[in-house]
């Protein structure tokens, strides 16, 4: 079980080098770049200040248990970070580890389950390159409309691409093309990616539930955004593979 190959701290934490190696180690997906994300950061002061008893992230190096080590909320954030099917199975690991406890094992991965978390990784791997063939040839079109007027909400901009909603705005919160602030729901863009012509802010009306008119703001992808997406969104992917 996935949990029982992670290593904790002391105080409890997770060892985010192990989670790493569990995705499946690729270099993009270290530790130290989602640390050095913005939203990361601002998630790890949001704990820092709830007053739990334990800070979120600690950094152990006694020669033994090396590694950067951060509370649960963080491991489900990183997870999330990674990949939807990541944190699926971060999130049903947990389940399990606490419906069903045991004896924490501290023991490292054992032979076979790093051949077994390869060979899911080599699966995943497979299905991101179908579609990237599938993908490519509709890239040539997205460069035909690039500078077409109007544009897209996330969620047409992830059908045009054939992608899951979720999935390209986990993709365009990693690669700092939106984020949310603290206690709001709405995406926000990055104002380089605005002032580059990828992204644009456009109100619309919504009616709540009391039936009250309510003026929101909506981040969208245009016609140039949505083209240099594809191309970056395959170009990863065919790298990946």
């Amino acid at each position: 079980m996935l949990f029982r190959s992670i290593r904790t701290d002391a105080d409890g934490r997770y060892c985010l080098n192990d989670l790493h190696r569990a995705a499946g180690g690729e270099k993009r997906h270290g530790p130290s770049y989602w640390l050095a994300n913005a939203q990361t950061k601002e998630l790890v002061a949001e704990l820092g200040g709830a007053g739990i008893p334990v800070g979120p992230v600690a950094t152990l190096n006694d020669g033994q248990n090396n590694g950067t080590y951060v509370a649960k909320e963080l491991v489900y954030a990183y997870a999330m970070w990674i990949s939807p099917t990541f944190h699926l199975k971060v999130i049903r690991a947990y389940d399990t580890l606490v419906t069903q406890p045991q004896p924490m094992n501290p023991a490292q991965l054992s032979r076979m389950q790093l051949i077994e978390l390869a060979m899911e990784a080599e699966r995943e791997r497979l299905v991101l390159v179908e579609k990237v063939e599938l993908m490519l040839p509709k890239a040539e079109g997205f460069d035909r409309i690039a500078g077409a007027d109007g544009s897209l909400c996330l969620r047409d901009a992830a059908k045009e691409l054939q992608i899951k909603p979720k999935t390209l705005n986990l993709w365009l919160q990693a690669n700092k093309w939106i984020y949310k602030r603290a206690g709001c729901s709405n995406y926000i863009g990055y104002q380089d990616r605005i002032q580059a012509g990828l992204l644009e802010h456009k109100s619309h009306v919504v009616i709540d539930s009391a039936g009250n008119e309510r003026l929101r703001d909506q981040v969208r992808l245009t016609g140039k955004g949505l083209a240099r997406l594809a191309t970056e969104l395959s170009c990863e992917i065919k790298g990946a593979a």
